[in-house]
Protein backbone atom coordinates (compact mmCIF):
# COMPACT_ATOMS: atom_id res chain seq x y z
CA UNK A 1 0.00 0.00 0.00
CA UNK A 2 2.99 2.47 0.96
CA UNK A 3 4.56 1.80 -2.74
CA UNK A 4 1.46 2.46 -4.30
CA UNK A 5 0.63 5.41 -2.25
CA UNK A 6 4.08 6.47 -3.11
CA UNK A 7 3.35 6.08 -7.02
CA UNK A 8 -0.34 8.05 -6.64
CA UNK A 9 1.86 11.02 -5.05
CA UNK A 10 4.14 11.32 -7.26
CA UNK A 11 1.51 11.19 -10.11
CA UNK A 12 -0.24 13.95 -8.98
CA UNK A 13 2.47 16.11 -8.63
CA UNK A 14 3.31 15.59 -11.69
CA UNK A 15 0.18 16.64 -13.04
CA UNK A 16 -0.28 19.51 -10.68
CA UNK A 17 2.99 20.64 -11.73
CA UNK A 18 2.34 20.80 -15.39
CA UNK A 19 -1.12 22.20 -15.25
CA UNK A 20 -1.14 25.76 -15.71
CA UNK A 21 -4.92 26.03 -15.94
CA UNK A 22 -8.03 24.36 -14.56
CA UNK A 23 -8.77 22.56 -17.75
CA UNK A 24 -5.72 21.58 -18.07
CA UNK A 25 -5.30 20.15 -14.97
CA UNK A 26 -8.38 18.58 -15.80
CA UNK A 27 -7.04 17.30 -18.94
CA UNK A 28 -3.54 15.42 -17.38
CA UNK A 29 -5.97 14.25 -14.62
CA UNK A 30 -7.05 11.85 -16.96
CA UNK A 31 -3.28 10.70 -17.66
CA UNK A 32 -2.48 10.05 -13.87
CA UNK A 33 -3.73 6.02 -14.23
CA UNK A 34 -0.65 5.81 -16.99
CA UNK A 35 1.69 8.15 -15.11
CA UNK A 36 1.17 6.07 -12.17
CA UNK A 37 2.18 3.00 -14.37
CA UNK A 38 4.99 5.10 -15.02
CA UNK A 39 6.25 5.86 -11.39
CA UNK A 40 5.52 2.03 -10.10
CA UNK A 41 7.89 0.87 -13.24
CA UNK A 42 10.19 2.82 -11.72
CA UNK A 43 9.77 1.87 -7.50
CA UNK A 44 11.50 -1.45 -7.71
CA UNK A 45 14.68 -0.31 -9.35
CA UNK A 46 14.69 2.85 -7.23
CA UNK A 47 13.87 0.80 -3.97
CA UNK A 48 16.81 -1.75 -4.87
CA UNK A 49 19.27 1.13 -5.77
CA UNK A 50 18.15 2.48 -2.05
CA UNK A 51 18.49 -1.28 -0.71
CA UNK A 52 22.22 -1.39 -1.84
CA UNK A 53 23.33 1.90 -0.59
CA UNK A 54 22.10 0.93 2.60
CA UNK A 55 23.43 -2.49 2.55
CA UNK A 56 26.94 -2.22 3.51
CA UNK A 57 26.67 -1.53 7.36
CA UNK A 58 23.53 -4.25 7.19
CA UNK A 59 25.60 -6.86 5.47
CA UNK A 60 28.15 -6.26 8.18
CA UNK A 61 26.00 -6.19 11.30
CA UNK A 62 24.29 -9.57 9.67
CA UNK A 63 27.66 -11.24 9.42
CA UNK A 64 28.66 -9.92 13.00
CA UNK A 65 25.87 -11.70 14.25
CA UNK A 66 26.61 -14.97 12.43
CA UNK A 67 30.10 -14.84 13.44
CA UNK A 68 29.53 -14.75 17.20
CA UNK A 69 26.81 -17.16 16.76
CA UNK A 70 29.17 -19.88 15.52
CA UNK A 71 31.60 -19.50 18.23
CA UNK A 72 28.83 -20.00 20.40
CA UNK A 73 27.89 -23.00 18.54
CA UNK A 74 31.21 -24.29 18.24
CA UNK A 75 31.46 -23.45 21.68
CA UNK A 76 28.88 -25.81 22.97
CA UNK A 77 29.54 -28.82 20.85
CA UNK A 78 33.39 -28.10 20.12
CA UNK A 79 34.67 -32.09 21.46
CA UNK A 80 32.14 -33.43 18.76
CA UNK A 81 32.78 -31.21 16.61
CA UNK A 82 36.72 -31.43 16.90
CA UNK A 83 36.13 -35.66 16.69
CA UNK A 84 33.76 -35.38 13.57
CA UNK A 85 36.27 -33.45 11.74
CA UNK A 86 38.86 -35.67 12.70
CA UNK A 87 36.84 -38.67 11.38
CA UNK A 88 36.59 -36.82 7.72
CA UNK A 89 40.26 -36.08 7.89
CA UNK A 90 41.82 -39.20 8.58
CA UNK A 91 39.04 -40.42 6.17
CA UNK A 92 40.12 -38.28 3.58
CA UNK A 93 43.56 -39.76 3.85
CA UNK A 94 43.05 -42.74 3.87
CA UNK A 95 41.40 -42.32 0.44
CA UNK A 96 44.48 -40.44 -0.63
CA UNK A 97 47.07 -42.72 0.07
CA UNK A 98 45.03 -45.85 -1.16
CA UNK A 99 44.54 -44.19 -4.18
CA UNK A 100 48.44 -43.15 -4.64
CA UNK A 101 49.41 -46.61 -3.96
CA UNK A 102 47.41 -48.65 -6.06
CA UNK A 103 46.06 -46.20 -9.06
CA UNK A 104 49.21 -47.16 -11.35
CA UNK A 105 48.53 -50.56 -11.31
CA UNK A 106 44.97 -50.44 -11.73
CA UNK A 107 45.19 -47.99 -14.52
CA UNK A 108 47.53 -50.14 -16.21
CA UNK A 109 44.78 -53.31 -15.97
CA UNK A 110 42.08 -51.10 -16.79
CA UNK A 111 39.98 -51.66 -13.51
CA UNK A 112 37.22 -50.11 -13.86
CA UNK A 113 35.99 -51.08 -10.44
CA UNK A 114 39.03 -49.68 -8.41
CA UNK A 115 38.45 -46.21 -10.68
CA UNK A 116 34.52 -46.00 -9.88
CA UNK A 117 35.08 -46.47 -5.92
CA UNK A 118 37.83 -44.23 -5.58
CA UNK A 119 35.70 -41.45 -7.08
CA UNK A 120 32.66 -42.41 -5.10
CA UNK A 121 34.44 -41.95 -1.97
CA UNK A 122 36.13 -38.98 -3.19
CA UNK A 123 32.53 -37.17 -3.28
CA UNK A 124 31.36 -38.86 -0.01
CA UNK A 125 34.80 -37.17 1.63
CA UNK A 126 33.40 -33.95 0.22
CA UNK A 127 29.56 -34.24 0.87
CA UNK A 128 31.15 -35.10 4.86
CA UNK A 129 33.05 -31.65 4.66
CA UNK A 130 29.82 -30.00 3.58
CA UNK A 131 28.22 -31.61 6.62
CA UNK A 132 30.45 -30.01 9.08
CA UNK A 133 30.35 -26.77 7.67
CA UNK A 134 26.11 -26.94 7.51
CA UNK A 135 26.37 -28.23 11.25
CA UNK A 136 29.26 -25.70 12.22
CA UNK A 137 27.32 -22.97 10.96
CA UNK A 138 23.85 -23.82 12.49
CA UNK A 139 22.26 -25.92 10.29
CA UNK A 140 21.39 -29.36 10.67
CA UNK A 141 18.38 -30.10 8.76
CA UNK A 142 20.81 -28.66 5.70
CA UNK A 143 23.19 -31.42 6.82
CA UNK A 144 20.83 -34.17 7.71
CA UNK A 145 19.69 -33.88 3.47
CA UNK A 146 23.57 -33.93 3.09
CA UNK A 147 23.85 -37.23 4.78
CA UNK A 148 20.62 -38.50 2.47
CA UNK A 149 23.28 -38.15 -0.67
CA UNK A 150 26.36 -39.64 1.55
CA UNK A 151 23.43 -43.01 2.21
CA UNK A 152 23.31 -42.97 -1.59
CA UNK A 153 27.05 -43.02 -2.58
CA UNK A 154 27.71 -45.41 0.51
CA UNK A 155 24.78 -48.06 -0.45
CA UNK A 156 26.27 -47.52 -4.57
CA UNK A 157 29.46 -48.28 -3.33
CA UNK A 158 28.67 -51.19 -1.35
CA UNK A 159 26.73 -52.80 -3.93
CA UNK A 160 29.45 -52.19 -6.88
CA UNK A 161 32.21 -53.50 -4.57
CA UNK A 162 29.99 -56.93 -4.19
CA UNK A 163 29.38 -57.30 -7.67
CA UNK A 164 32.61 -56.37 -9.50
CA UNK A 165 33.59 -54.90 -12.37
CA UNK A 166 31.01 -55.99 -14.70
CA UNK A 167 28.36 -54.24 -12.25
CA UNK A 168 31.02 -50.88 -12.18
CA UNK A 169 31.23 -50.83 -16.27
CA UNK A 170 27.36 -50.76 -16.29
CA UNK A 171 27.37 -48.42 -13.82
CA UNK A 172 30.11 -46.22 -15.79
CA UNK A 173 27.98 -46.78 -19.23
CA UNK A 174 24.35 -45.77 -17.90
CA UNK A 175 26.01 -42.12 -17.87
CA UNK A 176 24.77 -42.15 -21.65
CA UNK A 177 20.89 -43.04 -20.91
CA UNK A 178 21.54 -39.90 -18.19
CA UNK A 179 22.60 -37.62 -20.26
CA UNK A 180 20.66 -38.73 -23.50
CA UNK A 181 17.47 -37.73 -21.41
CA UNK A 182 18.42 -34.60 -19.66
CA UNK A 183 19.41 -33.12 -23.18
CA UNK A 184 16.01 -34.51 -24.80
CA UNK A 185 14.04 -32.72 -21.24
CA UNK A 186 16.52 -29.41 -22.03
CA UNK A 187 15.35 -29.31 -25.95
CA UNK A 188 11.59 -29.58 -24.50
CA UNK A 189 12.01 -27.22 -22.44
CA UNK A 190 14.97 -24.59 -23.92
CA UNK A 191 12.20 -21.57 -25.12
CA UNK A 192 10.77 -21.02 -21.54
CA UNK A 193 14.33 -21.68 -19.79
CA UNK A 194 15.63 -18.90 -22.47
CA UNK A 195 19.13 -21.04 -22.71
CA UNK A 196 20.81 -22.94 -25.81
CA UNK A 197 20.39 -26.64 -25.10
CA UNK A 198 22.66 -29.08 -26.71
CA UNK A 199 22.77 -28.01 -30.62
CA UNK A 200 21.37 -30.77 -33.21
CA UNK A 201 24.98 -32.48 -33.72
CA UNK A 202 25.79 -32.86 -29.76
CA UNK A 203 22.07 -34.19 -29.38
CA UNK A 204 22.47 -36.79 -32.32
CA UNK A 205 25.49 -38.03 -30.83
CA UNK A 206 23.96 -38.13 -27.43
CA UNK A 207 21.07 -40.43 -29.09
CA UNK A 208 23.83 -42.39 -30.82
CA UNK A 209 25.35 -43.90 -27.72
CA UNK A 210 22.30 -43.76 -25.28
CA UNK A 211 21.19 -46.68 -28.51
CA UNK A 212 24.63 -48.31 -28.60
CA UNK A 213 24.07 -48.95 -25.07
CA UNK A 214 20.52 -49.47 -25.20
CA UNK A 215 21.25 -52.63 -27.99
CA UNK A 216 24.49 -53.46 -25.25
CA UNK A 217 22.35 -53.96 -21.97
CA UNK A 218 18.59 -54.13 -22.96
CA UNK A 219 15.39 -52.03 -22.66
CA UNK A 220 15.74 -52.48 -18.56
CA UNK A 221 18.75 -50.19 -19.24
CA UNK A 222 16.84 -47.15 -19.67
CA UNK A 223 15.20 -47.28 -16.17
CA UNK A 224 17.19 -45.34 -13.53
CA UNK A 225 18.59 -47.75 -11.81
CA UNK A 226 18.92 -50.13 -14.65
CA UNK A 227 22.62 -50.68 -14.57
CA UNK A 228 21.81 -52.72 -11.15
CA UNK A 229 18.90 -55.19 -12.95
CA UNK A 230 21.14 -58.60 -13.44
CA UNK A 231 22.79 -58.62 -9.79
CA UNK A 232 19.26 -58.65 -8.37
CA UNK A 233 17.25 -60.75 -6.96
CA UNK A 234 13.70 -58.93 -7.84
CA UNK A 235 12.87 -58.01 -11.22
CA UNK A 236 12.54 -54.12 -10.08
CA UNK A 237 15.72 -52.01 -9.61
CA UNK A 238 15.57 -49.06 -7.88
CA UNK A 239 17.51 -47.36 -4.77
CA UNK A 240 15.63 -49.49 -2.26
CA UNK A 241 16.49 -51.99 -3.89
CA UNK A 242 20.26 -51.61 -3.41
CA UNK A 243 19.88 -50.67 -0.01
CA UNK A 244 18.27 -54.26 0.74
CA UNK A 245 20.74 -55.98 -1.44
CA UNK A 246 23.51 -54.56 0.74
CA UNK A 247 21.85 -55.36 4.30
CA UNK A 248 21.58 -51.64 4.37
CA UNK A 249 17.86 -51.33 3.86
CA UNK A 250 17.30 -50.56 8.01
CA UNK A 251 18.28 -46.84 7.38
CA UNK A 252 15.21 -46.73 5.41
CA UNK A 253 13.40 -44.70 8.16
CA UNK A 254 16.14 -42.57 8.54
CA UNK A 255 16.61 -41.99 5.06
CA UNK A 256 12.67 -40.74 4.74
CA UNK A 257 13.26 -38.68 7.45
CA UNK A 258 16.53 -37.37 5.82
CA UNK A 259 14.17 -36.72 2.68
CA UNK A 260 12.20 -34.71 4.68
CA UNK A 261 14.42 -31.89 4.21
CA UNK A 262 14.60 -32.27 0.29
CA UNK A 263 10.88 -32.54 -0.33
CA UNK A 264 8.44 -30.11 0.29
CA UNK A 265 5.87 -32.60 2.22
CA UNK A 266 3.35 -31.39 5.07
CA UNK A 267 6.96 -33.23 7.30
CA UNK A 268 8.96 -30.25 5.97
CA UNK A 269 7.43 -27.24 7.64
CA UNK A 270 6.07 -28.86 10.65
CA UNK A 271 9.55 -30.74 11.97
CA UNK A 272 12.83 -29.54 12.31
CA UNK A 273 16.15 -30.62 13.70
CA UNK A 274 16.80 -27.07 14.72
CA UNK A 275 14.01 -26.97 16.31
CA UNK A 276 14.11 -29.91 18.42
CA UNK A 277 14.83 -27.99 21.65
CA UNK A 278 11.88 -25.09 21.38
CA UNK A 279 9.75 -24.70 23.87
CA UNK A 280 7.47 -23.11 21.50
CA UNK A 281 5.99 -22.89 17.69
CA UNK A 282 7.92 -21.05 15.84
CA UNK A 283 9.21 -19.99 12.57
CA UNK A 284 12.65 -21.02 11.67
CA UNK A 285 14.13 -18.95 8.97
CA UNK A 286 18.37 -19.17 10.28
CA UNK A 287 21.23 -21.10 11.99
CA UNK A 288 19.52 -22.86 15.26
CA UNK A 289 22.50 -24.79 17.61
CA UNK A 290 20.07 -27.74 18.20
CA UNK A 291 19.60 -30.77 16.48
CA UNK A 292 23.52 -31.88 15.54
CA UNK A 293 23.45 -35.24 16.86
CA UNK A 294 21.46 -37.66 14.39
CA UNK A 295 23.24 -35.60 11.11
CA UNK A 296 26.75 -35.85 12.69
CA UNK A 297 26.94 -39.69 14.03
CA UNK A 298 24.99 -40.83 11.24
CA UNK A 299 27.45 -39.21 8.25
CA UNK A 300 30.42 -40.85 10.64
CA UNK A 301 28.62 -44.39 10.42
CA UNK A 302 27.92 -43.33 6.55
CA UNK A 303 32.12 -42.42 5.93
CA UNK A 304 33.48 -44.88 7.76
CA UNK A 305 31.39 -47.93 5.89
CA UNK A 306 32.00 -46.17 2.49
CA UNK A 307 35.97 -45.54 3.36
CA UNK A 308 36.06 -49.47 4.41
CA UNK A 309 34.76 -50.39 1.71
CA UNK A 310 37.41 -48.94 -0.21
CA UNK A 311 40.76 -50.40 1.78
CA UNK A 312 39.01 -53.77 1.72
CA UNK A 313 39.16 -53.77 -2.28
CA UNK A 314 42.75 -54.40 -1.56
CA UNK A 315 43.48 -54.81 2.07
CA UNK A 316 46.87 -54.30 3.42
CA UNK A 317 47.84 -53.66 7.22
CA UNK A 318 47.56 -50.09 7.21
CA UNK A 319 44.27 -50.01 5.87
CA UNK A 320 43.14 -52.74 8.84
CA UNK A 321 44.31 -50.62 11.20
CA UNK A 322 42.50 -47.53 9.63
CA UNK A 323 39.61 -49.60 9.40
CA UNK A 324 39.40 -50.21 13.68
CA UNK A 325 40.36 -46.43 13.92
CA UNK A 326 37.32 -45.26 11.87
CA UNK A 327 34.64 -47.71 13.78
CA UNK A 328 36.28 -46.42 17.02
CA UNK A 329 36.06 -42.99 15.93
CA UNK A 330 32.28 -43.41 15.09
CA UNK A 331 31.48 -44.68 18.49
CA UNK A 332 33.34 -42.01 19.72
CA UNK A 333 31.30 -39.47 18.31
CA UNK A 334 27.84 -41.05 18.62
CA UNK A 335 28.62 -40.59 22.32
CA UNK A 336 30.30 -36.86 22.52
CA UNK A 337 27.29 -35.66 20.35
CA UNK A 338 24.71 -36.77 22.91
CA UNK A 339 27.15 -35.46 25.93
CA UNK A 340 27.11 -32.37 24.31
CA UNK A 341 23.48 -32.66 23.75
CA UNK A 342 22.71 -32.64 27.20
Amino acid sequence: MDVLQKAFDEAVLLVSQEAKSEEELEKIAQSIPSKMDEAISRLPEDMLSSIKEMASEGLKERRQLHSEFVNRNVKRWQKAFDLMELHVAVSTEAGQLFNQRLRPEAAAKNDILFDVLVRLHAKGCLISQNICCLLKNGFADGAHARWRALHEINVTSMFLSRNGCEAAERYVYHEFVESYKAARQHREYQPRLNEQGPSDEEFEQLKAEYNQVIERYGREFKKPYGWATPFLDTGASNFFTLEKAVGLDHWRPYYKWASNNVHANVKSIRQCLGLSEAKEDILLVGPSNSGMTDPAHSMAISLSQLTITLLLHELNLDGLVTMKLLLSLTDEIGEAFLECDK
